[in-house]
């Protein structure tokens, strides 16, 4: 383990050294004055005003920020403070192993007065190559928590980079249960204790943040800190199980009494995001959970005819696959039949899926998908991984080619985007400017 890193946020005076007093204005800091009371509440997940998810959106992505493969805590503090968290304090976790693919980074804020705690998983830096092998690292490893009696198998990669930091962060949680300060050496305690927590990240981060989640909400050790447990926000958060797992997940109720892995984990999904649909099917059947809330740019007739026709091409040449499969596959003990009718809904599921741009069942801007089969679908090829995406990347930057309805695309993962479309109207950015 490094030696952590950690960082006071500044005071509201100290973002705003040119202006006259210290109340917040239409173009001054704190963007959120009542920040700390709105994750408090105990109110419905996620926050109808938007200011929650925009909140741990900024958070994600943020925790990018760093050089020389080393976490920026300074940053990440004061951006936490201009949003509404006034000297915060900030602490990063970091451990890194190249040889095990371990690059994790977990940022923990906490609120001056030590009422809500935000634990912010950092995504895959996109010049880190161990980070990047950690996504790849798809082998199956067995989780170490119990959902409903029985144990699951789960990403490895993501798992190892959730494992390598989660002792240290959970012990700092347990100072904040306590009203004590999370960085080491700051002796003395203030009010009743943590009263809200929240866990939130983007890309890589997202999927340890629903990792860590699970683990929080069945590990019978942790049960202080999952009672403290608000929601987890995850943004273009890859898959991180099969469907029996995700199953699991969804009908799990955790000690208090909530199926808090079915209604407050709530991903978001931005347009053609490429990595809410990985790993791709070739590497073995994937599961997502949790609500889902998706992202569409406006498009014209053309462009909803054109996404169709796409989308019904990738699924006609994804069956023969499935197909084959079904056929050479061993059926499982008292299910013969399996496989042929998951073959069947499938199929079905695949045919909604490419009516659903020409019968207009989204309009522009967040939707919840409510359909559990109609989720945003696994990556049927390695096609999608290796050329559709990048083709979509550089395609967005050429005005001609920049609303080819490409299926996927790396250029809709960039966290910029999850910021922008989450923010509410007329809100202020982390720049102090209204967006």
């Amino acid at each position: 383990m490094r030696d952590d890193d950690y960082a006071k946020g500044p005071g509201f005076a100290e973002l705003r050294p040119l202006k006259a007093g210290t109340e917040p204005g239409p173009t001054g800091f704190p963007v959120y004055p009542d920040l700390v009371e709105r994750l408090v509440e105990d109110k419905a997940q996620p926050d109808p005003d938007g200011i929650i998810p925009h909140t741990l959106a900024t958070c994600a992505a943020y925790a990018y920020a760093g050089f020389g493969q080393r976490s920026d805590p300074r940053t990440v503090a004061m951006i936490m403070a201009r949003l509404g968290l006034e000297e915060n304090n900030c602490r990063v976790f970091e451990q890194r192993v190249d040889a095990m693919y371990i690059a994790s980074a977990a940022y923990l804020i906490q609120d001056k007065d030590r009422r809500i705690a935000i634990l912010c998983y950092r995504g895959t830096q996109p010049e880190d190559i161990i980070s990047i092998l950690t996504d790849a690292d798809v082998r199956p490893e067995t989780l170490s928590v119990e959902l409903e009696g029985r144990r699951y198998e789960v990403h490895a990669g993501f798992y190892r980079n959730v494992r390598a930091t989660r002792h240290p962060i959970v012990e700092a949680l347990e100072r904040a249960l306590r009203g004590e300060s999370v960085i080491p050496g700051e002796e003395g305690t203030r009010g009743d204790g943590l009263e809200a927590l929240y866990i939130t990240g983007h890309s890589l981060g997202g999927a340890m943040a629903a990792l860590m989640g699970v683990v929080l909400a069945h590990e019978p050790r942790y049960r202080r800190i999952a009672e403290k447990l608000k929601a987890v926000y995850t943004f273009g958060q890859p898959m991180v199980g099969g469907p029996d797992f995700a199953r699991a997940c969804e009908e799990s109720i955790s000690p208090q009494g909530v199926h808090l892995l079915r209604d407050r984990l709530i991903r978001y999904i931005f347009d053609r995001d490429v990595v809410p649909a990985l790993p791709p099917r070739p590497v073995g059947p994937y599961a997502p959970f949790g609500r889902e809330f998706h992202y569409r740019r406006p498009r014209g007739p053309m462009d909803t005819a054109l996404a169709f026709a796409a989308g019904t091409a990738i699924e006609a040449v994804s069956l023969p696959g499935d197909l084959l499969r079904t056929l050479t596959s061993r059926p499982a003990a008292g299910r013969p039949m399996a496989g042929w009718g998951e073959l069947g809904v499938r199929v079905t599921e695949s045919v909604r899926r490419s009516l659903r741009p020409l019968l207009g069942a989204h309009e522009d801007g967040w939707s919840e998908n409510t359909e559990p089969g109609l989720h945003y679908p696994q990556m049927d090829s390695l096609a999608g991984l290796a050329v559709v995406a990048p083709l979509a990347f550089f395609a967005t930057r050429l005005a001609l080619t920049r609303t080819l309805p490409f299926t996927y695309s790396f250029d809709d993962h960039g966290p910029g985007h999850y910021v922008n479309a989450l923010a509410p109207p007329g809100v202020l950015s982390e720049f102090g400017d209204v967006l």
